[in-house]
């Protein structure tokens, strides 16, 4: 069973990207050569992404990101996260 995710969702690690990429191509009954195909990337690429690969091209994540209508927005730490540390 697929888990659930709530937007906006808030990714502090590579596999949380790829764990919202994955989720919202699964919803959109897409597979991994639907969404290289729409996008010019490579399965294997995007295989990497959705598994957190530390090592992966932003450039090319944004697009994965565009292509599935997904936005990523990047805002400080509150005050009060970081008095949780």
């Amino acid at each position: 069973m697929q888990e659930k995710i709530d937007y906006p969702y808030q990714i502090r690690l590579v596999k949380y990207l790829g764990k919202a990429i994955k989720n919202t191509r699964k919803k959109k009954k897409m597979s991994q050569a639907d969404l290289a195909d729409i996008t010019g990337t490579s399965v294997k690429f995007i295989s990497n992404v959705e598994r957190g690969k530390e090592t992966i091209q932003m450039d090319k994540a944004l697009v994965l990101l565009r292509a599935l209508s997904l936005k990523l927005y990047i805002t400080p730490d509150s005050i009060e996260n970081k008095e949780e540390r």
